[in-house]
């Protein structure tokens, strides 16, 4: 007899779990979503007229995690599993083959500074290639992550 009393409680209460709600009932409590992780960047396009660095990591999976659209003067970075977007300062001078390039983007929601450092290497059919590219990540307490990374400058044809 317990054991029909105690099954039946059971029953009883995995359905009131399932139960639609009441008209004019409060929402059932719901659990906060966990952030979304993302380890690559979504494509990026250029219009007509722009230019942008793609930059990939270097290690497999070759992960999508740098794109600077110098028109609208934005970047998006990888970092942590989240997308940091942050504004960037007009740069100078041109990509030429054999140039550095040194860029720094700071995102102070954040508090961390990113500098780019690299070569410009020869075009490519996708643009001019980008080399021996090193994302560094300094954190206030001055560490700093370096991750190795390769890609293009691409400028999309005006026509």
């Amino acid at each position: 007899m317990r054991t029909l009393i105690l099954l039946a409680a059971v029953t009883a209460i995995a359905g009131c779990a399932n139960a639609p709600s009441l008209p004019g009932a409060p929402p059932a409590a719901s659990q906060p979503e966990a952030p979304v992780r993302t380890d690559s960047l979504p494509p990026q396009r250029l219009a007509p007229g722009q230019c942008g660095v793609f930059l990939f990591e270097l290690r497999e999976p070759n992960a999508f995690v740098f794109f600077e659209d110098e028109t609208a003067r934005r970047v998006k970075i990888v970092h942590d599993g989240r997308i940091i977007e942050t504004g960037v300062t007009p740069q100078s001078g041109a990509f030429v083959p054999g140039d550095q390039i040194r860029r720094v983007y700071l995102a102070q929601a954040d508090n961390l500074t990113f500098t780019l450092t690299g070569r410009v290497g020869e075009e490519t059919g996708s643009g001019l290639r980008v080399e021996d590219a090193l994302l560094k990540t300094r954190f206030l307490d001055g560490s700093e992550i370096v991750r190795p990374l390769g890609g293009v400058r691409r400028c999309e044809d005006g026509r």
